[in-house]
């Protein structure tokens, strides 16, 4: 990056930064700093520059500065989204706002069960707080342990506890707004109050859902709850053999979480997915193109597994998660004959030193609410070198739905010669269609065909009105083109909203596809001219 102000209009705010964060956290890109994609999908990308405040009143005066300055801020809690972009800004001339030295557990609550914490704190940092302390309470963690906790709330990530749909336990924000004031939600708005992360909700619209994914605002500090440590829980496991046995499982599984039975969001993997907890692709198969299905096939008689592979979670009183067991069972193998269901129940002492083990197997460990880094691992699926991106839209819990566009993304992998990872999370009207493209970082030949089969993949599921719930931001802009009713008026009010709050546009523009008006134009005509993923009328 240069150093001539006339060249690069960050250099002011940079320089000035430093007197409010210290030299030290202004991050110039020079040599191994800066911030860049992980696993980027474009070979010669070049890092970003950034800061990083360590308190909210660090925040509004850099914020203050950067409307001075004219500079875009690109905001991120810790960086670890990954897959979707890490603390790589959207565009150049933007700052990452890095926001992970704020670290602070501000308050855990062991009676009613919540905590409130700043961005910069992880699920592990949560986890040893609650041990630490002694406390009865568990939380849900996501795949992996290292990232923000409300980081991952705000872009809507899950785990695999009875609260693993994260953003519906955010309860009260502190934000810092566009021209450095602050604002906190909900009954945190009242002064002198700790009703703010125990009540969803206050006196008036609900403001929460506006920072959620969202280039309005900087959070600082947010509520979540918690739940209680339950006397027993149970880690369940279904095989099932056939792959066209895949509608009946999603049917079962979803009515057993409508009915309250299975208490968490279920998961439901395949054979690649298994594979790669076990090892790398090459240990497997080193020919070319996709596994074949007879090769799969073999694999899960190796592994003693089958096509299609869900575990489940249930919590609390030791009798009524036995005989949720039971019903489980009874459900499943009526609806699926020769199924296998399985299941182990810790109880008591036994249940609390699960609590607090990092056990090997790591779905089970997030079931209990244990942070892991154990699926890391699976980066390196293609190549030790390795990275992936993964493509996860929304579809409606319907068994012969969710089949019909397995088969189309099957068929779309095999295409392009990619192996089809699947990780299904199954909650009770709607399921996160996971899937995930491994490949390896800078054969460009690879990459070329990863984003060709993910734009492909994005433009099959909105031909069935089907979306992600979240991107990778160099994709934002093509998923939002495709929320189309009316003429995009979602958008369209987004960008009011937008206008009014960030009139210079300096939060994160172009955060799921919302630009501010001064980048506008330019943004719209590039958008023109990029294939659309809406249907053909």
């Amino acid at each position: 990056m240069s150093r001539n102000p006339a060249r690069d209009p960050r250099e002011e705010f940079l320089s000035r930064a430093v007197e409010i964060v210290g030299a030290d956290n202004v991050v110039r890109p020079d040599g191994e700093d800066g911030y860049l994609d992980p696993y980027p999908l474009n070979n010669g990308r070049s890092a970003w520059p950034g800061v990083r405040p360590g308190s909210t009143e660090e925040v509004q005066a850099i914020v203050r500065l950067a409307g001075e300055t004219e500079t875009p801020l690109w905001t991120f809690s810790r960086g670890k989204n990954l897959g979707y972009g890490g603390p790589e800004p959207r565009d150049h001339g933007m700052v990452a706002l890095d926001l992970s030295r704020m670290n602070r557990i501000l308050a855990v609550d062991d009676r009613l069960g919540y905590a409130v914490v700043e961005p910069g704190v992880t699920f592990f940092d949560l986890f040893e707080y609650i041990k630490e302390h002694g406390l009865n309470l568990w939380m849900s963690v996501p795949a992996l342990g290292w990232g923000s906790i409300l980081g991952n709330m705000l872009d809507r990530g899950y785990g695999m506890t009875p609260l693993g749909d994260h953003v519906k336990s955010l309860c009260g924000l502190e934000v810092v707004l566009p021209d450095g004031d602050l604002l906190r939600t909900g009954m945190g708005a009242m002064a002198d109050s700790d009703l703010g992360p125990i009540f969803q909700g206050g006196f008036g619209p609900t403001l929460d859902g506006l920072f959620t994914q969202s280039n309005l605002g900087v959070v600082v500090s947010g509520g979540l709850w918690l739940m209680p440590a339950p006397q027993a829980f149970a880690n369940g496991d279904i095989m099932v053999e056939r792959e066209e046995d895949l509608p009946a499982l999603i049917d079962v599984l979803t009515q057993l979480r409508r009915e309250d039975i299975i208490q968490n969001n279920a998961l439901c993997g395949n054979v690649v997915r298994a594979a790669t907890m076990r090892g790398v692709r090459k240990d497997f198969w080193n020919g070319e193109g996709s596994i074949p299905d007879w090769r799969l096939d073999e694999m899960r008689r190796e592994f003693g597994i089958g096509q299609w592979n869900a575990k489940f979670g249930l919590y609390g009183d030791p009798g009524l998660v036995r005989r949720r067991v039971e019903i489980v069972r009874e459900r499943v193998t009526a609806a699926i004959p020769g199924a296998v269901v399985d299941a182990r129940i810790y109880e008591g002492e036994e249940g609390r030193a699960l609590e607090h083990e990092r056990i090997a197997e790591a779905d089970r460990t997030q079931m209990a609410g244990v942070p892991t880094l154990r699926p890391l691992s699976t980066v390196a699926w293609a190549s030790q070198n390795g990275g992936h991106i993964d493509a996860a839209p929304i579809i409606p819990a319907r068994g012969e739905e969710v089949y019909a566009f397995y088969q189309e993304a099957k068929a779309l992998y095999a295409e392009y010669g990619f192996d089809l990872y699947i990780g299904y999370h199954l909650y009770p009207r709607h399921m996160v269609h996971v899937t995930m493209i491994f490949f390896e970082r800078g054969n460009e030949e690879m990459l070329a065909r990863a984003r060709e089969l993910y734009v492909r993949l994005l433009a099959a599921a909105r031909a069935h009105g089907y979306a992600p719930y979240r991107s990778h931001v160099d994709y934002m802009d093509r998923i939002a083109g495709g929320f189309d009713f009316n003429d995009h008026a979602a958008l369209r009010f987004q960008e009011l909203l937008k206008d009014a709050v960030d009139p210079k546009g300096i939060i994160a523009p172009g955060k799921q596809g919302v630009w501010p008006a001064r980048f506008r134009a330019a943004r719209s005509s590039e958008a023109a001219a990029a294939p659309s993923l809406a249907p053909a009328p």
